[in-house]
């Protein structure tokens, strides 16, 4: 049985039942129900006269047709709600509009505008008295305020609003809003460590108490967590129960999973299911790279590569998602000794690991300094930057990232001649690879530790 056959005795249901029956419906992965509940509602609404709650219900769709890429509709049902509010008195529903505007906004890289309506959100919230958009005030200012570098103000706020949400004191959907846009915002950063122990917390609450948000939404970012933390099996289970899980309405975080999937496979030497991972995440509207750059990087398309890599950066401005494509950048500019793309890629890392300080964004800027510089011929000063960057990325627990470092610093070592230090430094590698599961790295380091020995 469908929840929209559900009826009362007493007759039909009126707007106030259909808006919960939407609602409901949203949280139990009926959709096209809820979409139908919440449009029947917005027109009972506007039937009794009731202008302020029918744009209530306006808003209330907005992100549900942003989900499934409806993006016409998102526009129709936001500007439908802008305008029934036009010239009504201040309530918690302008609040409730301005944090739909701080969402949009931020969305579109407007991060300014997306700052100052979420400010709007946080004080209707507080005049009013209501958690959920004081909560969505202080999650998409955080977001905000890390776009812009102000991290001390950002992480303050981020974390405020997920105590709210973890503690129950938060309605659904103020709840999963507050716990993706933290979760992506630590990622964004390369915060590893926060994002980690808010992801680990959230699962603890959900493993005794039930779901906290929505679950294809926590599963994809529980998913990136573990990838990074070296749990592939387990990030690959969560991924694919993301994609299982949002497949129905969420296409957005449907195509991170698949993305999360792309990446576990191509460590791990797997390229068919790589490729199709990346293939369906494209599909969906996410960007690929810089996974399938540097799976076509693996296959020895150096050319496609990096012209995957540049047209992907040559499309966004954003510091922090560039952050994410650099790296690939260098390695992939080093390995067709393109030497000028590869330096001015390291010192635009360099500064954005400068600007933001995550240790972990540090740790991949210094890794790729190092591999730069013993290709420059400078094996000492290599050594140095990947000795350092080799320390940040076992100080966040990435033992693949780790691994990865040890092999440009087997190299180094070799350089100078120090052949003890590298083996042992390839013999940690190949451990750390086996341990993964990452059978191409592993293969590297075995064919490294060879010729060292045999030579």
């Amino acid at each position: 049985m469908l929840l929209s056959d559900v009826r009362p005795a007493a007759g039909p249901l009126g707007p106030v039942d259909l808006e919960a029956l939407g609602e409901a419906a949203v949280w139990t992965d009926h959709h096209d129900e809820s979409i139908d509940a919440h449009q029947r509602a917005h027109e009972a609404y506007l039937a009794a006269g009731e202008t302020v709650a029918a744009a209530r219900v306006a808003i209330a769709l907005v992100p549900n047709h942003i989900a499934r890429l409806h993006m016409s509709a998102a526009r129709a049902w936001f500007n439908k709600a802008k305008r029934l509010l036009d010239g009504e008195p201040e309530s918690v529903t302008h609040g409730e509009l301005a944090a739909m505007t701080a969402l949009i906004q931020l969305a579109s890289g407007e991060t300014e505008p997306g700052l100052e309506s979420a400010r709007v959100a946080h004080r209707l919230g507080q005049t009013y008295d209501d958690r959920d958009l004081v909560a969505l005030g202080l999650v998409f200012q955080g977001y905000a305020l890390a776009r812009l570098g102000r991290l001390d103000d950002s992480m303050a706020m981020l974390d405020e609003a997920m105590a709210g949400a973890v503690a129950g004191e938060l309605g659904p959907f103020a709840t999963a809003m507050v716990y993706c846009r933290t979760i992506c915002t630590c990622l964004d950063l390369f915060d590893f460590r926060r994002a980690t122990e808010w992801t680990d917390l959230v699962q603890g609450i959900t493993d005794v108490a039930g779901p906290v948000g929505v679950a294809g939404d926590c599963r994809t970012h529980r998913a990136a967590v573990k990838i990074f933390r070296g749990e592939w099996a387990e990030g690959e289970r969560e991924a694919e129960r993301a994609c299982t899980q949002s497949a129905a309405w969420d296409l957005n975080h449907t195509a991170a999973a698949q993305y999360e999937l792309g990446e576990i496979k191509r460590r791990m030497g797997d390229f068919v299911a790589a490729s199709e991972a990346f293939r369906r995440s494209h599909e969906l509207g996410g960007v690929p790279h810089p996974g399938l750059a540097l799976l076509q990087l693996a296959q020895g398309d150096l050319d496609g590569a990096a012209a995957a890599v540049a047209g992907t950066l040559a499309g966004t401005q954003d510091q922090l998602v560039r952050a994410k494509l650099l790296p690939a950048q260098i390695d992939i500019a080093l390995a067709r000794g393109d030497m000028d793309i590869a330096r001015m890629a390291a010192i635009e890392l360099d500064g954005i690991a400068e600007r933001y300080g995550s240790d972990a964004l540090l740790a991949a800027a210094a890794t790729a300094r190092g591999a730069l510089r013993l290709v420059e011929g400078d094996a000492r000063a290599a050594i140095r930057d990947l000795r350092s960057g080799r320390r940040a990325w076992q100080d966040v627990g990435a033992p693949y990232e780790t691994a990865r470092a040890r092999l440009h610093m087997a190299d180094a070592l070799t350089a100078i001649g120090d052949r003890v230090s590298a083996t042992m430094e390839l013999d940690t590698a190949l451990s750390a690879f086996r341990r993964l599961g990452a059978r191409p790295d592993a293969e590297r380091a075995a064919s490294m530790l060879d010729e060292l020995t045999s030579s």
